[in-house]
């Protein structure tokens, strides 16, 4: 049996080869697979310490306290999305709502479940766990967990990803150990990530079938003349 310390390094492995190796797959199925057996993993190692109570606590009252600085950094964030966007690919603002409404709406109705709260188990929950048990302080753990966060997301193939999600991790991590409430982080991913979807920055977080559709039907009506 490994020790919990050679364990952790086990799982650092796993997490930081794993990207890598589908880096190159526009399956989404397989990555939607890996957040769920990753979180599985997750859930399960929290059972066994009789830890979820303590990392997986909705604590409402947490949440409350939380939510006005929630809806404030969302709002910054949803500003900072569109800059870049304005920045980077102004064709592409608003992108989805504008060529396909309904994958807008599936997303707006899907995603904070199937994507967001895997990873909230994951990369705030057992992240905090195992960083609690290596009795690692606030500052490094906050870093230590965002750059877990937005290195797995090299697997989107652009380094912006990782930057963004490495800022983005900061705040969630902050959020979750601020309020005690896995609740309040999974709001502001859920809340970020739909900006970026809606505003225009999907195409650094989603590659897969009809990618190309929903590009060409940007650039063929395009926002500005």
């Amino acid at each position: 049996m490994f020790s919990a310390h050679r364990l952790v390094f086990v799982e650092l492995f796993v997490v930081v080869a794993a990207p890598l190796l589908m880096a190159g797959t526009a399956n989404q199925a397989v990555r939607f697979s890996a957040i769920f057996l990753v979180a599985a993993y997750c859930l399960v190692g929290l059972w066994r310490a009789g830890a979820i109570r303590d990392y997986l606590r909705p604590n409402w009252r947490g949440f409350v306290a939380a939510l006005p600085g929630v809806l404030l950094r969302s709002a910054i964030a949803a500003l900072a999305i569109a800059s870049l966007v304005l920045v980077l690919h102004p064709n592409r603002l608003f992108c989805i709502p504008r060529a396909n409404p309904d994958l807008m709406l599936i997303i707006a109705c899907f995603y904070a479940f199937v994507s967001v709260l895997p990873q909230e188990i994951a990369f705030r929950a057992y992240a905090a766990f195992r960083l609690d048990g290596l009795k690692v302080s606030p500052l490094p753990a906050t870093l230590l967990s965002a750059a877990v966060f937005g290195w797995v997301h090299i697997l989107y193939g652009s380094w912006i990803s990782v930057a963004l999600t490495f800022i983005a991790g900061i705040a969630f991590y902050r959020t979750y150990r601020g309020s005690s409430s896995i609740l309040a982080a999974w709001l502001e991913h859920s809340l970020y990530g739909l900006a970026v979807f809606a505003i225009g920055l999907d195409h650094l977080f989603y590659s897969g079938p009809g990618t190309a559709r929903l590009e060409a039907a940007c650039m063929a009506a395009p926002l500005w003349p």
